[in-house]
């Protein structure tokens, strides 16, 4: 019977003489429910590829309506490694369905892989393609679900091209049974992925999966899963754990082995989390070769015999002629690091790209601990000062875990919602929830793991523990958490809580004044110091103290700040040398105090400790900002950002590209920021501040009401004023400045904001009181070295008519921060209220260029210079090109 069925389902059709306007050559295969030709297309003058579903094949409407939607779709796909669907037909009644491709020389996978497994270069050139092509195909919102040897081509030319893409389901010609009815899983089961095999809704993870699979049988030769028989098979693809390839072949590096077990994982959220990061790894293994200057055929390295014929390969595009089949892999070192000299940096132009041509490993699990929730015993002060020390440990044990990324915790609390918005906002994997619930003699502790793409629970406990012991209770909740992931390797080193329970809460009371800036700086640096005469094995005393250092070195620019802050971050590091927090404390320190090479020194460190963190992006590309290289740490600020995209990320992003004058990119990225994160505050601020320098001022003035009513911050109220200035609306603007001043009377920027509105209110004895009155406090504040803080005195100098010390505070700032448009703009100014307009206009054309909007060179201090026809030509300039 089952031999008669597969006769029947294999039986053909009759040779139609044409397909629409295409002439037909000849039958190329068939299946069950269908079949394909070749035809020439006599218009174009080409080769094409046409599969149709049998007339026969007894499709139901709706599925035959879902074939013809995805081969649409599919049709939007142009990728060098992916078949190119050119167009989709009917036949006169409408019942009949082809879809045209084009047809391409070549060999399957399958065909190739049946002499045995493929060179090793070969065979990740091949899998780089492939992940190239699904990446493309992903971004379209398209999974392949049929992925698999056979559903790959091996063009003469050596390159991967893969068909059937969006159409495996319905349409599937092989060799290998294939589950293709309406009621059963849809797929091939030597390759399908768990989630697939159980019947469940699969995302791009699925293809992942496959992709494992296609990789472990290319290069070994054999099938991870493929069994007897169909029940056999699916077992082992949801229950199996293969051999590592490495076993089978020792050849294969250590890091194409653990890829290919990443993406071999049974849970989706444990696989890499795109096909871009499996290409970026395969990349950094492969570097082109050359045959005689030109690409090496299959026939030439002997892969297809001459004069062989190809079966059936389809795809569109012509790879470039440097990418050479005779590829071969890179001679690694062992040691590795994001710090490369020379060719970095010429990378880094070329963008994501150009960073990701570096090795990328495979990226860590970024989860985002929640603040805990307290049931029984709400309201009560220690128990509430306990869930932070809760909270604190349980960082320290994800920390305490490889391939674990805790995600800032203040970047955490600033998103709202239910874990799984929460993980949509700051781009976690997963989340870890925690409630406290503590009567008098004991807390109970509930910890849940919980995805961050559906909100499921992965993994959930509980445990009871004293409540008179914070140190006992953050001791538990450390251990506690690290038993919830039992994937991942404890880190060596670890120093523990090693402090009794009184000093853990004098912690844990002073880092919550610290963060909630409750209190002087100095009065915190000296408690730590005290809890760390008494506990000094204390890691999070170290760890705190330092960040109160550096705090302090930003106030007060004191080099003794700097070096105390980077003594304590090396003693961390002694106490604890795998824990990463100390070497990101001790390169944020190096920055501060603008010491490039030890940042470089630490983030080489940090390579070796977690690797693959996009943290390390991020710190690499502030270390090329303070190198002066804007570019370049655009370029990674941008892959970070599309690697791990939180709300914040991506709104530190548009703030780079506010600063750089791309202000169109800068109000795409805000976007993708506040649909991660509505009502964002950090978001908002910058569109705020987009539409206060380049956009709607009314708008801008509606956006900071809102902030301020929300938080009323200086700089929220500064730049509401601002927005009031600007459209010439002083009293308000002068009674939002005075707020601030009475406030913070010493805030120099917000007196010479209002001196300037004074000024053009009129009220000009007042306003150049107040203009003495900023440069008395800054000639006592030690911090005035900073760009802004040198703009403002440069302002306020040229308004009082002192202008060679104007000239030489504004050169300095000029000095300091070259490529910052409002710099350039605040000279500018300077140099209008001095008469200089030669040096005014050279500012004018390089705020312009930095992206400052032209409706700022509409305010009265460049009134002498309305009616010079460079300044006209520049703003016409300016404005077309903002245009």
């Amino acid at each position: 019977m089952v031999s008669r069925a597969f006769r029947d389902e294999t039986r053909m059709t009759e040779l139609p003489q044409t397909i629409g306007p295409y002439r037909v050559l000849q039958r190329l295969g068939g299946g069950g429910m269908g079949e394909v030709f070749l035809a020439e297309d006599e218009r174009l003058g080409r080769r094409v590829a046409i599969k149709r579903i049998r007339p026969d094949a007894g499709l139901p409407a709706a599925q035959t309506e879902r074939f013809r939607r995805e081969a649409r779709l599919a049709a939007r796909l142009n990728h060098p490694a992916i078949v190119q669907v050119y167009d989709i037909l009917q036949d006169g009644g409408g019942e009949v369905e082809h879809i045209v491709m084009e047809f391409v020389e070549g060999r399957t996978l399958r065909a190739l892989t049946a002499q045995g497994p493929l060179a090793l270069p070969l065979a990740l050139r091949l899998g780089r393609e492939i992940a190239d092509g699904l990446d493309a195909a992903h971004q379209e919102g398209i999974v392949h679900r049929d992925l698999k040897t056979e559903n790959v081509l091996v063009t003469r030319t050596g390159h991967a091209k893969i068909s059937d893409f969006g159409i495996a389901k319905q349409v599937l010609v092989g060799a290998e049974p294939e589950l293709t009815r309406a009621d059963a899983v849809l797929g091939t089961w030597r390759a399908m992925s768990p989630e697939q095999a159980r019947g469940e809704a699969v995302d791009h993870r699925s293809d992942l999966f496959s992709l494992g699979t296609l990789l472990y049988e290319i290069l070994t030769g054999l099938s991870p899963f493929a069994a007897e028989n169909a029940l056999a098979t699916l077992n082992r693809v949801l229950f199996h754990a293969p051999p590592e390839v490495r076993t089978l072949r020792p050849e294969i590096p250590e890091e194409i082995g653990a890829l290919i077990g990443q993406l071999l994982q049974k849970d989706p959220f444990l696989r890499p989390r795109s096909a871009a990061e499996v290409r970026w790894q395969l990349d950094t293994y492969l570097t082109p070769g050359t045959a005689g200057g030109t690409a090496a055929t299959l026939i030439e390295t002997g892969i297809f015999p001459a004069g062989s014929s190809a079966p059936l390969s389809r795809t569109a595009g012509t790879p470039p002629p440097g990418d050479s089949a005779l590829t071969t892999l890179k001679n690694r070192p062992r040691r590795r690091t994001l710090v490369a000299a020379g060719g970095f940096l010429l990378l880094a132009l070329a963008g994501v790209g150009g960073w990701l041509a570096l090795r990328r490993p495979a990226p860590p699990l970024y989860v985002a601990l929640l603040a805990p929730e307290i049931g029984t015993g709400s309201g009560r002060p220690e128990v509430e000062l306990l869930a932070s020390g809760v909270r604190m440990a349980l960082l320290q044990g994800l920390v305490g875990l490889e391939r674990i990324s805790p995600l800032s915790t203040d970047e955490v609390d600033d998103a709202r919602g239910t874990p799984r918005q929460v993980a949509q906002a700051v781009s976690a994997d997963e989340v870890v929830t925690t409630r406290l619930d503590c009567r008098i003699e004991a807390c109970r502790v509930s910890l849940n793991r919980v995805r961050g793409a559906d909100g499921s629970v992965v993994w959930a406990d509980s445990f009871e523990v004293p409540a008179d012991d914070f140190a006992l209770i953050a001791g538990a909740a450390a251990r506690q958490i690290q038993r919830g992931y039992p994937g991942f390797r404890v880190r060596g080193g670890g120093a523990g809580l090693a402090v009794d329970g009184r000093d853990f809460e004098e912690l844990l009371a002073l880092r919550r004044r610290f963060k909630a800036r409750e209190g002087q700086d100095r009065e915190i640096a000296a408690g730590l110091a005290e809890i760390l005469q008494r506990s000094p094995r204390f890691l999070e005393a170290y760890l705190l103290a330092s960040e109160v250092a550096r705090s302090r070195f930003w106030a007060s620019r004191d080099p003794d700040e700097l070096k105390r802050g980077l003594d304590l971050a090396r003693e961390a590091e002694r106490l604890a040398p795998d824990d990463p927090r100390s070497r990101f404390a001790r390169l944020d320190l190096a920055l501060a105090g603008q010491d490039l090479g030890l940042a470089e020194a630490a983030l080489a460190e940090l390579e070796e400790l977690v690797p693959g963190d996009v943290r390390l992006l991020e710190r690499k590309s502030w270390i090329l900002s303070a190198q002066g290289k804007p570019r370049e740490a655009l370029a990674l600020t941008r892959a970070a950002a599309e690697i791990q995209p939180s709300s914040k990320r991506l709104a530190d992003l548009a703030q780079l590209e506010i600063q750089q004058g791309h202000v169109d990119a800068a109000r795409r990225t805000l976007e993708r920021s506040l649909q991660r994160s509505p009502g964002n505050y950090p978001a908002l601020s910058l569109l705020a501040i987009l539409e206060l320098y380049n956009g709607d001022l009314h708008r801008a003035v509606e956006i900071y009401r809102e902030l301020v009513r929300r938080s009323p911050g200086v700089a929220q109220l500064s730049n509401l004023g601002l927005a009031y200035f600007s459209l010439g609306r002083y009293e308000e603007a002068a009674a939002t400045y005075r707020q601030i001043v009475e406030r913070e009377p010493g805030h120099a920027l917000a007196l010479l904001n209002l001196a300037d509105t004074l000024l053009l209110m009129g009220r000009t004895a007042e306003g150049r009181t107040l203009y003495e009155k900023v440069l008395t406090l800054l000639a006592a504040d030690p911090a005035t070295t900073t760009p802004q803080y040198l703009t403002v005195k440069a302002q306020a100098l040229a308004h009082l008519g002192r202008g060679r010390e104007a000239v030489a505070a504004v050169q300095e700032a000029l000095r300091l921060a070259p490529n910052d448009g409002p710099v350039a703009y605040e000279a500018a100014v300077v140099y209008a209220l001095l008469g200089e307009d030669d040096s005014a206009l050279v500012n004018v054309e390089r705020a312009l260029s930095l992206g400052q909007g032209t409706r700022w060179f509409a305010l009265p201090w460049f009134s002498s210079l309305r009616r010079d026809p460079e300044f006209r030509r520049l703003l016409e300039k300016g404005t077309s090109a903002a245009d």
